[in-house]
């Protein structure tokens, strides 16, 4: 295991900072402005939801763009039709939405703001800024954007944004753009996502430098664990890593102030290093500590979003492919866990496109201790015959995005196949997030049960505990008495088993803790346990029934709630469960 390297190399990842030095001086912060949240990819307002609170708490003005849930929301966009780029989501929809904002807030059209970006938001920001009365009501493939005639873009976008801080922005591009942009399966965002691709047309009209008169600050993210693939974007000869989503380098622009932090693309807006750079930028000590948690949690479901298999593993009748699924939860290889297998019948050579439709894994609960996970698909043919033909084996290993995030979420790996010559695929995590706002820590331990009755009919009940343990429908399933092993607790009529204190038969004593770890809050979590008597193989395995609690995550009272089923004739548990504020 690599755990304890782990832990201290990201400590000092995150600690360690390596600051780009600008070409140029950056002018002074000059006054506090309402602040402008935008997002990335798919633009989700969430994306923000451990930022503004720290934000308001050093005394800045967030603004609000949904005056109906409670709290302060930040921007959530989306295009409104397939085919829609960037210039049109920035002309039509973000610049309406913000002064909209602006309006419903109290504020005058005209109103000055500052505007902090994450991933595909800088370039969306940066749009208004640089083309002020641009026209964008159309594309072409030649020429980027044009319209009919009549302006798009406000034209006292650079007067009024005061600071401009784009945190993992794509400004040179991201291969992960090729995706969507190329072979689709994104819907409406397609198109977006082609525009960030490395040289697209948007991004070369854009160009990779500061407007005249503008002072940007760029923050990348370029964790130790992900240094093979680097680049070099600032052109000092040094090349960098890339955050897992944005090459490390790729927010550079000409004439900007970038800083390089040992961050992913989702910690980029929850952990407190660029947070600090943000609120120094925006003319504030920041007070913030430690170096944030952006620990995945939930559950995991793996989905096969693009496969091409280079040779025929069956002539003469259909290929019968099967994927199976593992997944190691906590990222540090030490070992896979098999989640099903899924099937796919067609001849090959082939390539299938899914997308987001594509099918998928079953569940799996992400114990909210790592920032990473990794996949493993064992691709193989099944035969009429019943034989097993190994076709590849894929690792897509430190993924930490989930489509909870801001959608770019997939990943991309080759692997030989067995014939010769090399097979392509693609899968997306889902179910997860690796933000901890939107997570509870939670517990389910089983205290102890009371044995009413034995039954066998001779001796002592062989008693075990078959106990499910998660979000319902995913629950994990874990032992107190384990009918692998042959253990368990010899208890007569009317006695107790007190799982953190009595010793089973072989003389070990079991945690009263069946499963911790981070769930989502818009969970369901359910907790069932059942009470088997069994003697060995001299009879059957009689269930004494189940006892099960179901509830929402999110209204979870705070601390230790006690649980207690009583119902059954044959045994009652008492289990508990607790949750953090």
């Amino acid at each position: 295991m690599r755990r304890v390297v782990l832990l201290v190399a990201a400590v000092l990842a995150a600690c360690l900072t390596t600051v780009v030095a600008p070409p140029s001086p950056v002018a002074a912060h000059t006054a506090n402005y309402p602040i402008v949240l935008i997002p990335g990819w798919h633009g989700v307002a969430s994306t923000f939801n451990e930022m503004i609170p720290k934000l308001q708490a050093q005394g800045l003005t967030v603004l609000d763009f949904d005056s109906n849930t409670a709290g302060t929301q930040a921007l959530g966009y989306a295009p409104t039709a397939s085919g829609q780029h960037i210039s049109y989501v920035a002309g039509k929809i973000v610049e309406e939405k913000i002064q909209a904002a602006l309006s419903a807030n109290g504020y005058a059209a005209t109103q000055p703001i500052d505007i902090v970006a994450h991933s595909m938001g800088g370039l969306v920001a940066r749009f208004l800024v640089e083309q002020p009365g641009a026209d964008v009501d159309y594309w072409s493939s030649t020429s980027g954007w044009y319209g009919d005639g009549v302006a798009d873009v406000r034209t006292d976008w650079a007067g009024r944004v005061d600071d401009l801080i784009m945190l993992g922005t794509p400004n040179h591009g991201t291969w992960q753009g090729w995706v969507p942009g190329t072979i689709g399966g994104f819907g409406i965002w397609n198109t977006t996502g082609g525009d960030m691709a490395p040289n697209s047309k948007f991004l070369t009209r854009m160009g990779y430098a500061e407007k005249s008169g503008e002072y940007y600050k760029t923050i990348g993210g370029d964790p130790w664990y992900l240094q093979w693939l680097q680049y070099d974007y600032n052109g000092d000869g040094v090349s960098h890593g890339f955050d897992g989503v944005v090459p490390a380098e790729s927010p550079f622009l000409t004439g900007s102030d970038q800083t390089l932090v040992g961050f992913h693309h989702g910690e980029l807006v929850t952990a407190d290093q660029p947070l600090d750079l943000v609120i120094q930028h925006l003319g504030y000590t920041s007070s913030q500590t430690g170096i944030g948690q952006a620990n995945l949690a939930g559950t995991a479901s793996v989905k096969l979003e693009y496969a091409k298999i280079v040779n025929d593993h069956d002539g003469g009748t259909t290929d019968e492919f099967r994927f199976d699924v593992y997944v190691d939860a906590n990222g540090n290889n030490d070992g896979y866990t098999y989640l099903n297998t899924i099937n796919y019948d067609r001849d090959a050579p082939f390539t299938q496109n899914w997308g987001n439709s594509g099918p998928s894994s079953i569940g799996i609960n992400l114990p909210g201790t790592s920032p990473r996970m990794d996949v493993k698909l064992e691709v193989w043919e099944s035969d009429p015959f019943g034989a097993r033909e190994y076709v590849s084996t894929v690792y897509f290993t430190d993924i930490m995005l989930s489509d909870d995030l801001d959608g770019q979420d997939y990943y991309s790996a080759d692997a030989a196949d067995s014939e010769g010559g090399t097979n392509s695929f693609r899968v997306s995590m889902n179910g997860a997030t690796s933000r901890v706002a939107e997570t509870r820590l939670v517990t389910f331990g089983i205290d102890k049960a009371y044995i009413q009755n034995t039954l066998e009919p001779l001796g002592n009940a062989e008693a075990q505990f078959t106990i499910h343990a998660g979000r319902d429908g995913y629950a994990g399933t874990f032992y107190r008495g384990s009918p692998e092993d042959g253990s368990h607790y010899s208890r007569g009529t009317n006695t107790w088993a007190n799982i953190g204190t009595d010793t089973k038969n072989n003389g070990v004593v079991e945690s009263e803790t069946v499963w911790k770890g981070r769930m989502l809050k818009s969970a369901t979590w359910r907790f069932d346990a059942e009470y088997f008597d069994d003697d060995g193989g001299w009879s059957s395995r009689d269930s004494g029934g189940m006892y099960y609690a179901t509830g929402s995550v999110g209204s979870m009272g705070g601390g230790r709630t006690n649980w207690a089923g009583t119902s059954l004739s044959a045994w009652d548990v008492y289990f508990y469960t607790i949750a953090d504020a």
